[in-house]
């Protein structure tokens, strides 16, 4: 009989092996996955995802599997497992990273289809919340899992673990008809508010009054039209959380004001500028329109938190000496979202990015004037001097020492941790801080397990996501509907954020010291990018001083203005923080728009060169204004040693127009020569890039005319001296004449010749002597005695044919006068 009994145990040991093992369960289920085996599961929902005792009694999941290798996948086995209830915050944290190995229930495999190498197919997976650990599980008392999607599979021959996705399940009560378990004991509610982040991330370019509204993308088309993120998470809030619900009352919805500007600007038309600089109309006006009524109707009577401008890193900017900007930042901010959504905000309290401060940035944007301000801030962001307060509310040590009191609302880095997701695990996935409805499922376990813990130190628990929540409609839907049950459970008490700034620090509480942690100033913007953003505020405010605003004339300064610095701050949004290289990209969009604006106030470039024709000739300039304000500047000529320029009066430029300007000048030289002019402000700022002008002149230079001077006197000199010499010559003749054989003062020698008969005019009888030449005694001629001449020679200055004459013929008797027949006898 004992042989028998033990043969039969032995049977029934190996039936149960070969059951448990029937699924194709063969795999090691703890072993981890490879860093990439080739196959990826997505779990999109969960049915629960809170469990209580009138919920469902099973709990289905579903989802995709995906071979994304190069070669089939056999053998699929999935198994949905279970840890036991999570007792600490550092057991929680340990789930969240992936590292706890949710093997306190395993139950069997379930089979599942080959997949083929690029294959995908939906995946569906039951398995019941009670009964026994091999088919169900297990669930016996309240608390909140680690749960673990596990999927096996053989590739090439090699079974392993293929495949995990791991998230949190909260159990507020047992399905009915569970076996009673050991009850978690009482805790009473937790003071409990919610922020309700709604941030994108900035796409609006700089623009200034009657320029068209421009986005750098039209993503926020899709996002504001239904089923989009954005209307999908105004929709979850109407729905689940709507004004006189008890969660409404601890919810309070953070705003990113520059989101809201954009909605209502694209409203009006817009377009988009691809990084190309191509321009197209944009497509999402009446969905914008649609969207901003929806959200101010949803928002009305509630709380409502403004976040910075474009969410803008505060602390990056006052470190890198942008305090202002920061202010602007905060200030404006606030105006801009009561007054685009018609209802208050919560007055003087910041909710920083990171919910980190120093105290520095504490000073310039965290403090009101009347000390009544408020920060909201990450617990880990807080002196902590004994044991950690990861809720309530705290009075901050005064850096001014101005005697303010300022109070910090802790924020639980648990609760954030879990609503970001974490991404450290190379075991397993999660679709924490993700879309779907499955992003906000591990933010819901980690509330549920503050709230079953009692965590009521002071309050309230403040659940504040990261402000880049991805999250959208579905998983907003989901931790909406989960703190609902909360509250419903009693676990829970809505507490409004303004009442607890309000109530302010427990009396008697230490004032707690800010530390900004070091990973957080690891992720600031880069100080090089402040810097950028700062030269580009220097820029505008350059416009800014040269304005002169008219009334009725363009349009006021605050219109121009300040919107060019507000749109600066997108490249310093916290949407950048941990990517240096997108901050660079948005600081140089930024940058080169207001580039674009500064250089619309220049002096036009002529489409030829100025030709000046006199000494003092005037250079016609053009100055344009591309501003909707009257600008008053100096402009200024530069050039060569060519040009000598009066000093230019200062100019007042129309909005949008032009005005001549005629500038003074004296040429210095002729010829061609280059003329820079340039656009300053007033007190001598830069405007716009100098424009360079060619002119031309065609009037003599300073040494020309001095060589033209010189020219001319010694040519009036040489004149004189030749007329002197001739007169000199004429003085000499009668009287004093010399002659090749005299002395002209006596008697002339040699044989006297009588004088030259004169041909009288055609043809007539020789007329004796000229008229009016006296004659010689010796040979009556008028010039002396003449030279003997031999027979058979000419007289000295005759020639044959020729028209010369005697010498010392006076040039009155030449003219129209020759020897008898042409020749001499």
């Amino acid at each position: 009989m004992r042989a028998v009994a033990a043969a039969a145990a032995i049977l029934t040991l190996l039936a149960t092996l070969v059951g448990a093992a029937a699924g194709t369960a063969a795999a090691q289920p703890d072993a981890p996955p490879a860093a990439d085996t080739g196959l990826r599961l997505d779990v999109t929902a969960a049915s629960p995802r809170v469990v209580t005792a009138d919920g469902p009694a099973t709990l289905t999941l579903t989802g995709t599997l995906t071979n994304t290798g190069s070669s089939p996948v056999t053998g699929l086995g999935a198994r949905v497992q279970r840890s036991d209830p999570l007792r600490s915050e550092a057991a929680v944290r340990e789930a969240l990273a992936g590292d706890d190995a949710a093997d306190a229930v395993t139950p069997v495999f379930t089979d599942l289809p080959d997949l083929a190498a690029g294959a995908s197919e939906p995946v569906t997976l039951s398995v019941p919340l009670t009964g026994p650990p091999t088919s169900s599980l297990a669930l016996a008392r309240t608390g909140v899992h680690a749960l673990l999607v596990n999927v096996n599979g053989t590739r090439d021959g090699l079974r392993s673990r293929m495949a995990a996705v791991r998230l949190l399940l909260p159990v507020l009560s047992l399905p009915w008809g569970a076996p009673a378990g050991p009850a978690a004991p009482p805790t009473g509610s937790t003071p409990f508010t919610l922020l309700y982040p709604m941030v994108e991330p900035p796409r609006r370019l700089p623009t200034v009054p009657g320029e068209p509204v421009t986005l750098t993308d039209d993503g926020l088309a899709a996002s504001f039209a239904p089923g989009g993120r954005l209307a999908g998470l105004v929709e979850a809030l109407a729905a689940r959380a709507p004004v006189g619900s008890p969660l409404r009352a601890g919810l309070c919805v953070a705003i990113d004001p520059d989101l809201v500007e954009t909605a209502a600007q694209m409203a009006d038309g817009y377009q988009v500028r691809a990084p190309d600089g191509t321009v197209t109309p944009g497509a999402g006006a009446d969905a914008a329109r649609a969207w901003l009524a929806r959200l101010s109707a949803t928002l009305r009577g509630s709380c409502v938190l403004a976040l910075a401008q474009d969410d803008a890193d505060l602390v990056a900017l006052v470190r890198s000496g942008a305090s202002d900007l920061a202010r602007r930042a905060v200030d404006d901010g606030r105006q801009l979202t009561g007054r685009l959504l018609g209802t208050p905000v919560l007055a003087d309290t910041v909710w920083p990015v990171d919910g980190a401060l120093d105290e520095a940035t504490l000073a310039d944007v965290g403090q009101a004037g009347d000390g009544s301000s408020a920060a909201v801030l990450s617990a880990d962001s807080v002196e902590q001097p004994g044991a950690t307060q990861v809720s309530g509310v705290v009075p901050l040590a005064d850096p001014t020492a101005g005697g303010t009191s300022t109070v910090g609302v802790l924020t639980d880095p648990l609760l954030t941790l879990a609503a970001g997701g974490s991404s450290a695990s190379t075991t397993s996935t999660s679709p924490a801080g993700g879309p779907g409805a499955l992003g906000t499922q591990d933010a819901l376990g980690a509330l549920a397990f503050r709230a079953l813990s009692g965590a009521r130190a002071g309050g309230p628990l403040v659940l504040a996501p990261p402000h880049r929540w991805a999250i959208d409609g579905r998983g907003a839907d989901t931790l909406l509907d989960g703190a609902s049950r909360l509250i419903t459970a009693g676990l829970a008490e809505p507490r409004a954020l303004g009442a607890s700034v309000a109530a302010g620090a427990p009396p008697g509480a230490n004032r707690r010291r800010l530390t900004y942690p070091v990973r957080m100033g690891a992720l600031e913007i880069p100080p090089a990018v402040v810097a950028s953003v700062a030269e580009d505020r220097d820029d505008v405010e350059r416009l800014r001083a040269a304005a002169d605003y008219e009334t009725g004339v363009g349009a006021p300064p605050e219109q121009v203005f300040d919107p060019l610095l507000r749109g600066m701050l997108r490249a310093v949004s916290g949407w950048w923080r941990g990517d240096p290289a997108a901050a660079r990209v948005q600081a140089g969009l930024v940058g080169t728009r207001i580039d674009e604006l500064v250089g619309s106030v220049r002096v036009l470039e002529p489409p030829g060169p100025f030709s000046l024709g006199t000494r003092d000739a005037p250079v016609p300039l053009t100055v344009a204004n591309g501003l909707p304000i009257t600008m008053t500047v100096r402009v200024e000529l530069a050039s060569t040693a060519g040009l000598r320029v009066a000093p230019i009066p200062v100019q007042r430029v129309p909005p949008l127009g032009r005005v001549q300007v005629r500038v003074s000048a004296e040429v210095l030289r002729a010829g061609q020569f280059t003329v820079e002019a340039s656009v300053r402000t007033p007190d001598g700022g830069a405007l716009g890039e100098p424009t360079r002008l060619q002119v031309r002149s065609t009037v003599y230079g300073t040494v020309t005319i001095w060589l033209t001077a010189v020219a001319g006197v010694l040519l009036v000199l040489l004149a004189a001296r030749r007329i002197v010499r001739r007169i000199r010559g004429d003085r000499s003749g009668p009287d004093g004449g010399t002659g090749p054989h005299g002395t002209g003062t006596g008697p002339p020698t040699g044989p006297v010749r009588p004088p030259v008969p004169v041909r009288a005019p055609h043809g007539g009888p020789p007329a004796g002597p000229a008229a009016g030449v006296p004659e010689s005694p010796v040979t009556g001629g008028p010039e002396g005695p003449r030279p003997a001449v031999r027979p058979g020679e000419r007289p000295a200055g005759t020639s044959v044919g020729s028209a010369e004459f005697p010498p010392g013929l006076p040039r009155a008797s030449r003219r129209g006068v020759t020897a008898p027949d042409g020749d001499l006898p």
